[in-house]
């Protein structure tokens, strides 16, 4: 159950109680009026004429920053790729030696015990990489 608040009345009902005065100032407390509108124009210029310069200096800083970064990133990779591709092109010189008929032909026959056919070799069907078959004919049959 919930009882009634009671309020209480002052001790002598005859004597009315006025409340107590208080002095405004007009200016500040309109929430619309000249002053408060006098404050937001001043926010509102001290925002354009240095929050924002200040953001976008340090945004110009920020994107400074990153692009350097970045434009030393690219020269590193740019270095390791020159340095990957001069490698592949040692690479693929060693791989000509090592798979060169001069190197591959001794070592089968030293070391495997091949021995190299006796006469004229004969090749069927076997087709070199630019079409021809290795007669010295095309494919449709005609000498070259």
């Amino acid at each position: 159950m919930v009882a009634p608040q009671r309020r209480y009345r002052a001790s002598n009902p005859a004597r009315p109680v006025a409340p107590p005065v208080r002095r405004q100032r007009p200016e500040r407390q309109m929430p619309g009026g000249v002053a408060g509108r006098k404050a937001a124009g001043r926010r509102r210029r001290f925002a354009v004429v240095v929050v924002i310069p200040v953001l976008l200096m340090l945004g110009s800083i920020y994107l400074h920053t990153v692009s350097a970064g970045l434009t030393g990133r690219a020269t590193s990779l740019e270095e390791r790729l020159d340095q990957i591709r001069a490698e592949g092109e040692r690479l693929e010189v060693r791989v000509a030696e090592v798979s060169g008929a001069d190197r591959i032909r001794p070592l089968a026959i030293e070391k495997l015990g091949m021995k190299d056919p006796g006469g004229d070799l004969e090749v069927y069907d076997v087709d070199r990489e630019d079409g021809t078959r290795y007669g010295g004919q095309k494919e449709g049959g005609k000498p070259r």
